[in-house]
């Protein structure tokens, strides 16, 4: 704990001994600030430490010590490119001179390295925990990845607004490498150690751990907020509150993750049979695809005379989308392969939703811009957005009496497939933050960028993708390789977006997206047969 506290205090430090030369203070004075959240990890696990939860408190420094890299990649831009770091809470330039790093920015980057170390010295200190029922604990990991998704799109945004020309903030993807790479960092570091957390079979390593994490994220998400309230060329931005929002969340499933259960066992809960639970999925997997398809093959919008219809070519989109629901749907009612296909279904109904919102785009502009009349097709793909949803929930209850049905004793992480897997997750979501399409006078809509009605379709199937490709080597190989091969259709369904709508487009190139897009169908489909090739511990 004590590595912990000198990096605390010397990124607390570092802003006030000053971070460039000439030199140039922070826009408030922030560094008390700084210091308190740097702190606060070290005084969860000093709490901790005088109630003799000794493994809780180590626990406590391993959420700081995972997105300690981003953190320190994010700061390194004060040396890269002081006029590019937007950081008002480290420093605030009022003029064109040229600036170079001074102690205080070292200081900083010393401190982002022990916190790294403190993380480190924490895990080896930590023996193997009891055993907790693996039902509990994956139940655990599905929460934490769902409340990790706004921090992950959180940190990806701009951190704040401003009027300043010295103080000009970009949302990750326009920003400066150092800047890119940080963020990428912190929004992969997030759902990963909070995964590896929440699988431990230890209920206080879990506990400290997830607290830990909220403590560093909050670190992150707080000065921009504080930022914007206390400076007044500065605004409030929703990337940092979705990321406080996602650490209160953690705090929140932190609390039931430490209670140590009875011994007693109550009355099960009871849930409907595995193969009625995986028959209601497939029926309404079916019903999603159909009606999916009806919206491709039916007119979406009534234009008035003489206006073009603006959702033809989106609704191809829909093709590809309601084709893979059925085949998943039918496969779910074959016995001998209604197990393997299960896990599918979770991942792959984000398709709908992906291809739906393009065209309830086009149909919603056409209707506020031109007075035209939505029609059939446009309903029917909105109500196959409800069936597929409900498909996946049911779909993820009957893995989870699946889960409890083998009984397992041990989640174990598998090293052959996290590194393909992590690839592929990083490849994946710039598949999907990245236009996949580009053209003259066209700006396609984006995740961070650009956001409207389509992106919503995207931000689903980005979190569908992150999350396939971090529970991935957690599960079970034959589950594993689904939920890749799941993935792999998501990101192959956005690749298809080029060859499918791109005619529309006067001077349409392929865009980065499409590139990374295919990197990430193969990576996942390696990372598939990766899991496949592993022997189930």
């Amino acid at each position: 704990m004590a590595v912990s506290v000198v990096g605390a205090v010397l990124i607390g430090l570092g802003p006030l001994i000053g971070l460039v030369a000439p030199s140039a203070s922070a826009a408030f004075l922030s560094w008390p600030l700084l210091l308190v959240l740097a702190l606060l990890p070290a005084g969860l696990a000093a709490a901790f430490i005088r109630r003799g939860r000794l493994i809780t408190a180590a626990a406590v420094l391993v959420g700081p010590a995972a997105l300690a890299p981003g953190r320190l990649a994010l700061d390194a831009q004060v040396v890269a490119d002081p006029a590019l770091a937007a950081r008002p809470e480290l420093l605030k330039l009022a003029s064109l001179d040229v600036f170079s790093p001074s102690i205080g920015a070292w200081l900083l980057l010393v401190g982002h390295a022990a916190a790294i170390v403190a993380g480190f010295l924490a895990v080896r200190s930590v023996g193997p925990g009891g055993e907790d029922s693996d039902g509990h604990r994956q139940r655990l990991l599905t929460l934490v990845f769902c409340v990790s998704v706004p921090a992950v799109v959180g940190v990806m945004m701009a951190p704040f607004s401003s009027e300043d020309p010295y103080l000009l903030p970009r949302h990750a993807l326009d920003a400066p490498a150092v800047v890119l790479i940080g963020s990428v960092l912190i929004a992969v570091g997030v759902p990963a150690a909070a995964g590896y957390l929440a699988g431990s079979v230890d209920q206080d390593f879990t506990r400290g751990g997830l607290l830990g994490l909220a403590a560093a994220l909050t670190g992150v998400v707080v000065p921009p907020l504080i930022a914007a309230v206390v400076l007044a060329e500065v605004s409030f931005s929703w990337g940092p509150l979705l990321g406080l929002i996602a650490a209160f969340a953690l705090v929140a499933l932190a609390m039931p993750a430490g209670r140590a259960r009875s011994g007693e066992v109550g009355e099960d809960l009871r849930l409907p049979a595995l193969n009625r639970l995986i028959n209601t999925s497939a029926v309404l997997a079916l019903v999603a695809g159909a009606l999916t398809v009806l919206a491709a093959l039916a007119p979406q919008v009534e234009m008035p005379f003489g206006l073009r219809d603006p959702s033809p070519y989106p609704a191809r989109m829909l093709w590809p989308a309601g084709v893979v629901l059925l085949l998943v749907g039918a496969g779910l009612l074959v016995p001998r392969l209604a197990l393997r296909v299960r896990p599918l279904l979770p991942v792959v109904w984000v398709l709908i939703p992906l291809a739906a919102t393009s065209v309830l785009d086009a149909v919603f502009t056409a209707v506020q811009a031109a007075g035209a009349d939505a029609e059939i097709g446009a309903w029917s793909a909105g109500v196959a957005v409800l069936f597929a949803a409900a498909a996946a929930i049911v779909a993820a209850v009957a893995g989870a009496v699946e889960r409890d049905e083998v009984d397992l004793t041990e989640i174990a992480m598998r090293r052959p497939v996290l590194i393909p897997a992590l690839v592929s997750l990083v490849l994946g979501a710039a598949a999907f933050s990245l236009p996949v399409v580009t053209a003259p006078d066209y700006a396609a809509p984006g995740v961070f960028a650009e956001f409207g009605t389509t992106s919503w379709g995207l931000l689903i199937a980005l979190a569908a993708v992150v999350a396939a490709a971090v529970l991935a080597p957690m599960c079970r190989p034959p589950r594993a390789a689904a939920l890749l091969c799941g993935a792999a259709v998501v990101v192959a369904v956005r690749v298809l977006e080029y060859p499918l709508t791109a005619e529309r487009l006067p001077g349409s190139e392929p865009g980065t997206g499409l590139w990374f897009g295919i990197a990430g169908v193969l990576a996942l489909l390696v990372s598939a047969a990766a899991a496949i090739r592993t022997k189930a511990s």
